[in-house]
């Protein structure tokens, strides 16, 4: 630790090479009585192929012998659970390359292939294409948890409610074996919202979050039987938390302010602002309160461990639980950089030392089960655009950390790849029993894979194959098996098992197979075309099935970010069209996570220069390849993918309709009102840059019809930024559209992010203006 800080409590690999051909992919049908698809307006009707017969790297495409018989209607309420047993352990993808380690980083090693791909099964006719409504059948499983002695993993199932436009989460249980024996079920009734599970040290207890009568705390569900119980009554919502070693106390997080001990006779009448960090997308003012840690014993009152006016986050206790690493921004001026350092508590004496630099930007702690060392993320860039590596720090002061093992700063741990219904955004690292080697994963050109990094050797080992994120992974406390959830571009996720060495995958659960089965699906195809620099950019391209000479209109979808990405997730709204016989291109140009470190900044100062030559690069590429008609082009994104769709149509006429979602109109407006004012001023620092690179500078030049869709409550890209280009446009007559989503935040398309019916509202009215202006 850094000596004199005592303060009181106040790389890129390569991927597997996988068949690039596109195809319509079906699975087994089931009965079903209400999927009729509304081709209405369709430009180009798809026809079924009944011939194409590919082949799949995905679970779940093939043909599985447990077949549910719900109808599609009681999908929509329930899921199915299907558990697998050892024959069905063949579906994993495995399909590897010798090339699949660069000759740069010869310490990362690719682990053997052992199970063999089966082939799809083969295509029935008849079956609908995604329709809007089907958004609300889909069920997100998430956080997967692992017991103690291996045996068991809580996850939780997230599910939307069309008839009370409500969203609720609940949690289940599965073996981590996969015997059908022992099926999968449900521990908590779905009535609330509950989530983050987490197993008390001796397994027999599992705590959660449970979000009832407007505020969220934690909850305790003894497994030898009986109710689930409050176990916290902080005045806030508690935000995260985890068990003291002992098991005889929780550490939460929650937050605290003075006006919570002396209230102001004026609450409600004023708020008043002092720092830029006094408010925050998703939570609005935040009345001077800030993320505290808070000590809840099991049995007595809970202890406020600090009082900083500043968010502490992320926190992980010692293995003695004498002492808690956190994270934090505790500078002078903390709202006037976006950097974060580890700390470290001692519980005694109330007392902090800084373990790591404060000017870079350090997350996700993790204390070795030896207690020397914390594994954590970390980057000296705070534009969100440098790689965010595994690092590791001695616990004696010794160092002010480094990389894990030569070459980890080449990884970057980012594993939001978007498919806007999942946000994992940083993995908490996982430690091997033997504190000498830690399961990582990492992004990798629109994937995520794990890897086992052995400190001593100085080796990084993948331990995943073939195509998909695996997400969430959780070792259990011997270290020979994990969980996690899998997802691609075919399911939106299922849990997963398998040993700690990524052998034997097991698919545990099937929660929306019933609906995949009833439905046929458009296979994205990996591409790629050089820029207007020779640079190589890749994408995703939905081709529809399309009747002999026919052409499809093409829509670009920008993602957000900027340095997020697409990849091997299921994109609802890209089904939608291209069921419908659209084609849709989901690039990843320069910016976005995934292609290394150097490509990820080329963006940084640069919004809507190279970027966009980028995607009209791919415009072209497809165009010149494809069955795709030029004079049927639109365009549509969310947040950065907003601001590309409103700069786009000021430099091109190209496009005939465009959609921005909580999109930015002037970068220089945005800076000033966003939750995000450092990080706006990082990524677009030149004042005369953001001028020029604003749609609202060349507003006069948009002919294109744009719908424009905002949340109200949005303090990432505030509403004013859709206003005001409404406004420009409307007083010049231009064909516009303005749609205000009232108590949504910026990302109002995830399924906790609005309700169903707004999100159901956006992707009709998305669908329905392209469908409209590219007839």
């Amino acid at each position: 630790m850094i000596d004199n800080e005592d303060t009181p409590t106040t790389p890129r690999p390569l991927f597997p090479k996988e068949d690039d051909s596109s195809a319509t992919i079906q699975v087994p049908a089931i009965p079903s009585e209400s999927s009729e698809q509304n081709n209405g307006g369709a430009p180009s009707e798809p026809i079924s192929n009944t011939t194409d017969q590919p082949t799949t790297d995905t679970p779940g495409e093939e043909a599985e012998e447990t077949t549910p018989t719900a109808s599609a209607t009681e999908e929509a309420v329930t899921p199915t659970i299907q558990s697998t047993d050892a024959t069905e352990e063949a579906v994993a993808p495995t399909e590897h390359s010798t090339d699949d380690v660069p000759p740069e980083q010869e310490a990362v090693q690719p682990a053997s292939p052992t199970i063999a791909v089966p082939a799809a099964a083969p295509i029935t006719p008849g079956l609908p294409y995604a329709s809007v409504e089907d958004l609300l059948a889909l069920h997100i499983v998430s956080d997967p948890q692992i017991t103690p002695d291996g045996t068991l993993i809580a996850f939780t199932i997230l599910e939307s409610d069309a008839t009370t436009n409500t969203t609720s989460s609940s949690i289940w249980l599965v073996s981590s074996s996969g015997s059908k024996i022992q099926a999968p079920r449900q521990i908590t009734s779905g009535e609330y919202f509950d989530t983050m599970p987490r197993w008390s040290p001796d397994g027999r207890t599992l705590a959660f979050l449970r979000s009832r009568h407007g505020v969220t705390q934690i909850y305790l569900l003894p497994m030898g039987g009986g109710e689930a119980r409050q176990m916290s009554t902080l005045t806030h919502d508690v935000s995260e938390y985890s068990w003291r070693p002992d098991g005889r106390a929780l550490l939460a997080h929650s937050a605290w302010g003075p006006s919570d001990e002396h209230a102001p006779s004026n609450r409600g009448e004023s708020e008043v602002f002092t720092r830029l960090d006094a408010h925050w997308n998703g939570v609005g003012y935040k009345q001077g309160r800030y993320q505290q840690l808070w000590l809840l014993p099991l049995e007595g009152p809970a202890t406020r461990l600090t009082s900083e006016p500043v968010d502490l986050e992320q926190s992980c206790w010692s293995p003695e639980g004498t002492e808690i690493v956190f994270c934090a921004n505790r500078r002078s001026d903390p709202d006037l950089s976006a950097s974060r350092a580890l700390w470290v508590l001692t519980v005694a004496t109330g007392q902090m030392q800084r373990l790591t630099p404060e000017e870079g930007l350090a997350q996700v702690p993790a204390w070795s089960p030896d207690g020397l060392a914390i594994a954590y993320l970390y980057t000296g860039d705070q534009t969100e655009a440098g790689n965010m590596s595994p690092w590791l720090v001695q616990t004696d002061g010794n160092d002010t950390g480094h990389p894990i093992v030569p070459g980890a700063e080449e990884m970057t741990c980012q594993t939001w790849v978007i498919d806007e219904l999942r946000s994992e955004w940083l993995p908490q690292l996982q430690w091997y029993p033997d504190s000498k080697s830690l399961l990582v994963p990492v992004q990798e050109r629109g994937q995520i894979h794990l890897y086992h990094i052995d400190c001593e050797q100085k080796q990084a080992t993948r331990l995943t194959m073939g195509n998909g994120r695996y997400l969430s992974p959780q070792l259990s406390k011997n270290g020979q098996t994990m969980a996690l959830v899998r997802a691609d571009w075919f399911t939106p996720g299922d849990v997963w098992s398998m040993d700690s060495t990524g052998k034997n995958p097991r698919k545990l659960t099937g929660v929306n197979d019933p609906f995949l089965r009833s439905h046929q699906w458009i296979r994205p195809r990996r591409i790629t075309w050089k820029s207007f620099d020779d640079l190589e950019i890749e994408g995703w391209l939905y081709m529809p099935n399309l009747a002999a000479n026919a052409k499809a209109p093409l829509i670009l979808a920008p993602h957000g970010g900027p340095s997020l990405a697409w990849g091997d997730a299921y994109v609802h709204e890209f089904q939608v069209l291209a069921g419908r016989g659209y084609a849709v291109l989901a690039p990843n140009p320069r910016g976005s996570a995934g292609y290394g470190e150097a490509f990820c900044r080329k963006v940084i100062n640069d919004w809507g220069g190279a970027d966009f030559r980028d995607l009209m690069a791919g415009i072209d590429f497809v165009l010149a390849t494809e069955a795709v008609d030029e004079q049927r082009l639109g365009i549509g994104g969310l947040s950065y993918g907003g601001y590309m769709t409103n700069w786009a149509i000021t430099q091109t006429t190209r496009f005939k309709a465009a959609v921005s979602r909580n999109g930015i109109s002037s970068i220089a407006s945005a800076t000033l009102l966003s939750d995000q004012i450092v990080w706006f001023n990082l990524s677009m620092e030149d004042p005369a840059h953001q001028s020029e690179r604003s749609a609202l500078t060349f507003v006069d030049k948009i002919t294109t019809p744009l719908l424009i869709l905002h949340a109200g409550d949005d303090l990432r890209c505030p509403f004013s930024e859709g206003f005001q280009l409404f406004a420009a446009l409307r007083r010049q007559k231009r064909t516009v559209e303005l749609v205000r989503y009232p108590g949504v935040s910026h990302l109002m398309d995830w399924p906790n992010g609005s309700t169903p019916q707004q999100r159901v509202d956006r992707l009709r009215r998305t669908i329905q203006w392209f469908v409209h202006f590219l007839r």
